[in-house]
């Protein structure tokens, strides 16, 4: 399986729109034509540290924004709502690298916050991974002739 950052906005966005079919998930920033209600996916601090044999430790974090109108009636409840379902269904989410049966990923150290009327919910995803590369086997071996002197 290929873990990419592009597969990780796109498995979150596919559980968004399981919930909220009709509601845009953008993973930029969006200037002019967003339509309300909606989810943004941007990426937090993350680092990378390697490990042995060509292995990476990878702690990437993920914030998902939930934007409305400003100042509309039942608005926190809404907001309310999504944090439960985002509660519910980011612990593990089902991860796709557009083949084979989706994985679930674990999600660590979720947060909300409630910041101008949206919804900032925050998390780690961490995983161990390696970068593919070519076999080098040995392909000649030297010999080496050395005797050890004895008395």
């Amino acid at each position: 399986m290929i873990f990419t950052i592009a597969d990780i906005i796109n498995s979150i966005a596919g559980v968004l729109r399981e919930r909220y079919p009709d509601y845009p998930v953008y993973d930029s920033p969006n200037q002019q034509g967003t339509d309300f209600p909606c989810f943004f996916i941007f990426l937090m601090p993350s680092t990378i540290t390697a490990e042995v044999d060509g292995r990476f430790y990878r702690d990437l974090g993920i914030e998902v924004i939930f934007v409305q109108q400003r100042n509309i009636v039942n608005g926190n409840a809404e907001i309310q709502a999504v944090q439960e379902y985002l509660d519910e269904n980011l612990e593990f989410f089902r991860y796709s690298d557009g083949g084979g049966e989706p994985v679930p990923l674990h999600t660590y150290e979720r947060q909300a916050t409630t910041e101008d009327d949206e919804l900032h919910y925050q998390f780690h995803i961490r995983q161990r991974v390696s970068v593919p590369r070519e076999p080098n086997p040995m392909m000649t071996m030297e010999e080496n002739n050395v005797s050890v002197k004895t008395k």
